[in-house]
């Protein structure tokens, strides 16, 4: 039987507690799991942050508890289940008749959530009722016919464009159009620089701090990958 569906990906930044605590850790990464009484959540930070201190901050404010410490990431769990204490993004799907896929990616204040609907006006309801409470941006919506799509587990990225200026994408976007990202590479930056009316070395800042963003966004997903590999 074929299935017609909505696969749609959206961030969400409104007030709840882990919304709060991404916010004040912006370069930190979560990601949660909740069963409806207990959440898991594992914290994920850079070189640049210590761990122990960021955990320390969730022990207070999302009253969490450590598992277990790998290296630059931490699993959590926080007993009893918080977003029965406000209007949660849970409860609004739930009224419009959306499905939430777990688990739900936070960083910089935002939440990353996949939702699958069987229509627009069911996904319209949400978008507009979570517009209510706080800010949303609609990262992908695809149609889907088939239910295989949905089985694997990282079904939410990282919303990989967090935190790069207009200057930094147009770099990245610059650099891999003109081949300068290639091996070898197929053009040299003050070509591109110069046509864009910046110095090399400019560009060059935009490029290499849109690639360090790029990583950090990402970094999450490379350390459980590269842990699985070992």
């Amino acid at each position: 039987m074929i299935v017609n569906f909505l696969d749609t990906r959206v961030r969400i930044q409104h007030p709840c507690p882990f919304c709060d605590f991404s916010a004040a850790f912006p370069d930190a990464k979560m990601v949660l799991w909740c069963n409806g009484s207990n959440e898991i959540l594992q914290i994920s930070v850079p070189d640049s942050m210590p761990l122990p201190e960021v955990l320390k901050a969730a022990q207070k404010s999302l009253c969490a508890r450590e598992i277990v410490q790998d290296g630059r990431s931490a699993l959590t769990v926080v007993r009893a289940c918080v977003c029965r204490q406000y209007r949660s993004v849970g409860t609004i799907a739930d009224e419009s008749d959306v499905w939430l896929i777990p688990p739900v990616i936070f960083g910089n204040g935002w939440e990353t959530h996949r939702i699958l609907s069987k229509g627009r006006t069911s996904l319209q309801h949400f978008i507009a009722e979570v517009k209510r409470t706080g800010k949303v941006e609609i990262v992908s919506n695809q149609p889907r016919e088939h239910l295989d799509v949905i089985h694997d587990l990282s079904v939410i990225p990282v919303h990989f464009f967090e935190g790069l200026t207009e200057r930094q994408i147009r770099a990245l976007v610059l650099a891999f159009e003109n081949g300068l990202l290639d091996v070898p590479a197929r053009t040299k930056m003050d070509r591109i620089a110069g046509r864009e009316g910046v110095s090399r070395s400019t560009f060059g800042e935009h490029l290499r701090k849109a690639q360090l963003q790029l990583l950090r966004n990402s970094y999450p997903f490379l350390k459980l990958r590269e842990a699985s590999t070992r």
